[in-house]
């Protein structure tokens, strides 16, 4: 498969462990995926699947096995923790033994259905040492949940901020507005009860429609989202705050909730992702292919793709760039390859940039580009993937019901 990006992904028959280790200019950022809800959001595009406790208990080991491959030839420490989903919230219990095994010195962050940030659901968590928190709580708005069929409701989602304030080092809330469907000050208000509650990064994602989705292709109002981030950052600044990304707004002085903006990362788990600059893979999706790969002792890669140093130059630009900000020195040879820099000088001649400090940071015009680049990057090299990756599990799933 190739993308209009000119990245080629192909399907390895084999990947020893080592061939993914060794190609990482430093150490990764660690990602776990847990792919289990109890139902199912219509416009969630990541991999997920219907949670049984035996299926759940089933895939753990999966995984378990799948981390001892990569800590027989990388054994860290990681620098971060990152546990995303689904719902990896549904799998404490059953990812106790694992994450007591992982040698991680930095954040070790975790996504939260709200309805399971109660007290003792905090507590859990802390125990099991996540001291970073994102809350899905995507609206305040009934209406909006509603529509994206998201469990619980605004109080639910005010309590959980609640109850993470004061419980962990980063509580990050997750909000999602659909500029062509939605009133725009909805988004504004979402943003106010956060910035009023003190949270320390808030998350605003446009919502992205997949063509595999229940949701579907839909239609963007570009222009308005420009308009609508632009009163954002107005609103966040004048509540002490600060824009420090395309997408995220941070109280200032707080620590940043990241995931794929971390320079480079391993990702475990089916439909997990690794980015290892010269080397991108992508594993299975479907469960049962996930784990028949493990039992045959291979690694569970369905997809690789080798960047040329251009390519993997350009990808670590890109994502650099999303959060606002690139160092003019700081020692990672992708940011300091030529393709690189000619992109960072360019946008400054375009007005997409300027000089800061001992970087270069986005100005009011580039944030507005790079939402657009960011949807143009995701229809057109993730969606593609993904759909492919998707239909593959559809089909192995039918073909075992058959």
């Amino acid at each position: 498969m190739a993308s209009p990006l000119g990245v080629r992904f192909e399907r390895p028959v084999n990947v020893p462990p080592r061939s993914v280790t060794e190609v990482f200019p430093a150490m990764p950022g660690l990602y776990l995926h847990i792919p289990f809800c109890r139902t199912i959001c219509p416009f969630c595009p990541y991999n997920k699947v219907a949670y049984h406790a035996d299926l759940a208990a089933d895939y753990l080991r999966g995984l378990e096995q799948e981390t001892a491959m990569y800590l027989a030839a990388l054994p860290g420490p990681f620098p971060s923790l990152y546990v995303g989903g689904g719902t990896p919230t549904l799998c404490l219990d059953e990812m106790a033994g694992l994450l007591a095994t992982l040698p991680i010195t930095g954040e070790r962050a975790i996504e939260v259905l709200p309805t399971h940030m109660t007290p003792s659901g905090a507590s859990r968590l802390r125990d099991l040492g996540f001291d970073y928190v994102s809350l899905g709580v995507q609206s305040f708005d009934r209406r909006v949940l509603r529509r994206l069929q998201r469990p619980g409701s605004p109080r639910t989602n005010r309590t959980a901020i609640e109850i993470a304030l004061g419980s962990f080092a980063c509580v990050d809330a997750d909000l999602i507005f659909d500029s062509a469907c939605d009133d725009p000050q909805i988004l504004l208000d979402d943003l106010g009860v956060c910035f009023r509650y003190g949270v320390d990064q808030v998350s605003t994602y446009p919502l992205m429609r997949f063509g595999f989705t229940p949701f579907g292709k839909g239609r963007h109002a570009r222009r308005g989202e420009h308009a609508l981030l632009r009163a954002a950052t107005g609103l966040a600044e004048s509540l002490g705050y600060e824009r420090r990304s395309v997408w995220t707004f941070n109280r200032i002085g707080s620590p940043a909730y990241t995931s794929i903006t971390r320079p480079y990362y391993l990702g475990l788990g089916a439909g997990a992702a690794s980015f290892a600059g010269s080397l991108f893979a992508v594993n299975h999706f479907g469960l049962d292919r996930y784990r028949a790969t493990l039992g045959a002792g291979r690694l569970p890669v369905a997809r690789t793709a080798r960047l040329s140093p251009p390519a993997a130059a350009a990808y670590r630009a890109f994502w650099q760039a999303y959060t606002g900000r690139v160092p003019l020195e700081g020692g990672d040879p992708l940011l300091a390859h030529p393709l690189a820099v000619a992109l960072r000088n360019g946008s400054r001649l375009m007005g997409w940039s300027r000089r800061s400090g001992d970087g270069v940071v986005l100005t009011r015009s580039g944030y507005d580009r790079y939402h657009d680049l960011e949807r143009w990057v995701t229809y057109h090299l993730i969606e593609p993937l993904w759909a492919e990756m998707m239909d593959e599990h559809r089909s192995t799933a039918e073909a075992g019901t058959s």
